[in-house]
């Protein structure tokens, strides 16, 4: 049997997991791209020694971040590199007025530049789900088997369960520890069932395993892991490559599916630009939302028309706390410190997920003061930064502009953001709900300097093709992913999901992607 995979990110990692658990070797179909500029010696390099010991130069090569100046909030970098977001090219083109809706054709997807910061749903936030976490537990667990976790058991887990006993815990640094202590003695003062918090629930290495570092606590966290520590679906592809466990296809631009006499022909543009078409038994969709979405609409000649992708919001506000946290940056891990997950009653039953940190390198740069080490101002604005915590929150797509997305006979991909009446309104209410519980537990939101992305922004998207238990229009799906009427094509990325929660969404997309590569016929 012959099976593809479209895509290399995560769920594509998580469905060849488990396809490999029934004794499949799958075919990795995909556009591939890496970064023009080989930085690998550079890479190198600085994970040859310790981050005390790191040539100035080559770190500034790797961790530069212009986006750092603009008024949004920054974009995330791969060590100053934003290959991995999607651009319009040949063949695929994507037009937009704003902001277009997050893609990727890099070789592991999105994932060559996230956070790695992981979190199941709760019930409340997928209630509209055919598939609910009591199917989906057991996804988790098998998931969270294979890569590096560092979480501990504590107050979240009365919402968010830890789905895993294998957990290694990256060490919180003094200003996060501070944080956490003074959350944890402000506890009493939070309604039961509308506050949870607790250390943040990353993919990442803590400890050396093997002869392979853990994390260093080096400060640079927000712009790559020379030492690897930081999960990417690459790790995992490469690791499945070198075992000889799936096939591996780059630099194919996959345009079309079609299920004909019992099998699935993948209509493609090859390398050289080239038509091609491979036939395979059973294809497994992981393209991420948009490019999986465009590839359902040419494949079924779904011509302008409107399709809504939902999209999750957020807004990022400095915070204030009277008494000193004495961060240890740059000997620190900078990824979220800890997550304060919320309920703003009058807005919903939704979790406003929020991750709060003491400043990072991001901070640093933009108070132009990371690499300076005297000056009465710069003495300033350190002791300042001592008493700064930064709240990144997220809200549930249903208090979100999503995108219209409508895809033209000549393969265009057009895009406009949504511009509803209430994500506004639900912005501020979550923000003035932050600021009264900030208080509570010592920190005060300055709520004017607050950077929002109402309009665009979020790298949480889906929704397109939602799961139903009994799909109706021609752009649902089933339990198993099979567009309506289809029977060999199986979506496994988020464009499955029927609305999407403000926590993170990676955990679920690939415990889903998973269920789906298990449990479907092959």
């Amino acid at each position: 049997m012959k099976i593809a995979i479209v895509g290399s990110g995560i769920a594509a990692m998580a469905t060849a997991n488990a396809l490999m658990r029934r004794g499949v070797k799958p075919v990795i179909i995909d556009f591939g791209l890496t970064d023009r500029e080989d930085k690998s010696a550079l890479i190198g390099e600085l994970a040859s020694v310790s981050p005390s010991e790191w040539n100035f130069d080559i770190k500034n090569k790797l961790f530069s971040n212009p986006t750092l100046m603009q008024q949004s909030i920054p974009q995330k970098l791969a060590f100053g590199s934003d290959y991995f977001y999607g651009k319009s090219i040949p063949h695929a083109e994507v037009r937009f007025e704003t902001a277009s809706p997050p893609f990727s054709y890099a070789q592991g997807g999105l994932s060559a530049g996230w956070g790695a910061a992981v979190l199941p749903p709760d019930d409340c936030d997928i209630a509209d789900w055919p598939v609910k976490n009591a199917q989906l537990a057991p996804y988790f667990k098998q998931v969270l088997e294979a890569l590096p976790y560092s979480t501990v058991n504590d107050g979240l887990a009365q919402h968010f369960p830890l789905y895993s006993e294998n957990y290694d815990a990256i060490a919180l640094k003094r200003g996060n520890e501070r944080l956490l202590r003074a959350l944890t003695q402000a506890a009493h003062k939070f309604k039961e069932g509308e506050v949870v918090f607790g250390q943040a629930r990353l993919l990442t290495r803590a400890s050396s395993q093997g002869g392979v570092l853990g994390c260093q606590y080096c400060g640079e966290c927000m712009s790559g892991c020379v030492y690897g520590c930081i999960y990417k679906a690459t790790h995992t592809l490469d690791n499945l490559v070198h075992q000889n466990k799936v096939e591996y296809q780059s630099g194919v631009l996959v345009d079309s599916l079609e299920e004909t006499n019992g099998k699935v022909a993948v209509r493609a543009i090859d390398a050289h630009g080239k038509a091609v078409t491979y036939i395979f038994d059973r294809v497994f969709l992981a393209a991420g939302a948009t490019n999986s979405t465009r590839i359902i609409l040419k494949s079924k000649k779904i011509f302008d028309r409107d399709v809504v992708m939902l999209s999750t919001s957020g807004f990022v506000v400095p915070m204030l706390r009277f008494g000193s946290l004495k961060p240890t940056w740059p000997n620190a891990n900078t990824q979220a410190g800890l997550f304060f997950e919320y309920k703003a009653r009058a807005l919903s039953n939704h979790w406003v997920h929020t991750q709060l940190s003491v400043a990072n390198e991001f901070v640093y740069e933009i108070l132009k003061i990371k690499n300076i080490n005297g000056g009465l101002l710069a003495w300033l604005k350190k002791k300042a930064i001592e008493h700064l915590v930064v709240a990144h929150c997220n809200l549930h797509s249903n208090h979100s502009n999503g995108y219209t997305l409508q895809l033209k006979e000549n393969g265009t991909l057009y895009s406009t953001i949504q511009n509803l009446s209430g994500p506004p309104h639900a912005h501020r209410l979550a923000k003035r709900v932050l600021s009264e519980l900030g208080k509570k537990f010592g920190c005060y939101a300055l709520g004017a300097l607050a950077r929002h992305n109402i309009r665009g922004g979020s790298f949480h998207v889906g929704g397109t093709l939602p799961m139903r238990s009994n799909p109706e229009t021609d752009l649902d799906t089933n339990l198993l992913g099979n567009p309506k009427d289809w029977q060999r094509v199986h979506v496994v990325d988020s464009s499955l999901f029927p609305s999407l929660p403000g926590t993170t969404i990676g955990l679920v997309v690939m415990a889903n992607a998973a269920r789906i590569a298990t449990e479907a016929q092959l």
